[in-house]
């Protein structure tokens, strides 16, 4: 049966969230991606996804060593069955604006999650949501 609180689940989500911030707020690329499936991708604008197997490691190293971003999230939502969850996640998000200073943006993502023998990984990072 599907949980719509995820407390079963709590401790195994809360080690990808850490382990997901230290590795992005780092800028350490092949540890940000060790937190995707094979097959994971991640939305970086409306309408593009990149994945892991393909320009998602090269656009995740020129964005980290421009933007220098920091992210925090949470999760607000779980639903898992199975091995597989849909989790809404509140986020912030700290980085390197043009005109040198810094901006921060904060929203509500949309992420699948697969449960693979080493953990949980995400399938499908959306910052954007449903909107």
């Amino acid at each position: 049966m599907p949980s719509t609180n995820g407390t079963e689940h709590e401790k195994a989500f809360g080690e990808l969230n850490r382990n997901y911030k230290a590795a992005f707020n780092s800028g350490d690329v092949d540890a940000t991606l060790a937190n995707y499936t094979a097959e994971g991708l991640t939305v970086v604008e409306r309408g593009l996804a990149l994945g892991r197997s393909g320009d998602l490691r090269e656009a995740l190293d020129g964005y980290f060593r421009t933007a220098q971003p920091h992210v925090e999230f949470e999760y607000a939502h779980t639903y898992v069955a199975g091995d597989v969850a849909l989790v809404i996640t509140e986020w912030t998000l700290e980085e390197n604006a043009p005109d040198g200073g810094r901006t921060s943006t904060q929203g509500r993502a949309t992420d699948v999650l697969v449960r693979e023998p080493g953990g949980w990984r995400f399938a499908i990072d959306n910052r954007f949501g449903s909107s």
